[in-house]
């Protein structure tokens, strides 16, 4: 069973790269990536939540949740799984997610209907940029190798998104880092 998961992240890996080479713009190319991991992990449920500001995740993408609830949807620091997740920096996986300390109901995204719930921080040299979600109907835990491929793909989509490869209209699109810095110093 472990070869055919591991075989799996590999898969997912490498549709992801060939996928990344494709032209697009932000909201087409973040729309395609949330489509491929949730088939290659089959499941119903792929979403990834980046910081609008300091405090703010917004859904920024999503295949399985309504699409109507995409850059609407907002959570502070902290709030539900998908802050909680952001707020420790550490990966949060569980087979029944209405069940866990701090878990939020968005009604508009209709998230109701699934259990299981895997979600890894996107982050970069330490700074938290978002949330990489996979959910499933299903109360299952998923496995190392599977948390192992999801944090791969969220540093890939946290060097994607600090480079600005998802700019678009909305907020949290923009890159944050996105005026030069001149440091001055003199030697002693």
């Amino acid at each position: 069973m472990p070869e055919r998961l591991e075989t799996q992240s590999r898969r997912l890996l490498r549709r992801l790269r060939d996928t990344l080479a494709e032209p697009g713009q932000g909201q087409e190319r973040l729309d395609r990536i949330v489509k491929l991991i949730a088939a290659s992990m089959q499941t119903e449920v792929c979403s990834i939540y980046l910081f609008r500001d300091a405090e703010t995740l917004e859904l920024c993408a999503t295949r399985g949740l309504r699409r109507g609830a995409v850059h609407k949807t907002r959570l502070k620091l902290g709030e539900g799984l998908v802050g909680r997740v952001a707020r420790s920096g550490k990966p949060l996986n569980t087979a029944d997610a209405p069940a866990e300390r701090g878990f939020r109901y968005m009604p508009e995204t209709g998230e109701e209907r699934f259990a299981s719930f895997l979600g890894v921080p996107i982050q970069r040299l330490g700074e938290q940029l978002g949330v990489l979600v996979v959910q499933s109907k299903d109360g299952r835990r998923y496995s190392d190798d599977e948390i192992y491929a999801l944090e791969v793909v969220a540093m890939v989509l946290a060097e994607m998104t600090e480079l600005g490869a998802f700019a678009g209209g909305e907020a949290a699109l923009t890159p944050l880092h996105k005026n030069p810095v001149t440091i001055r110093g003199t030697s002693g």
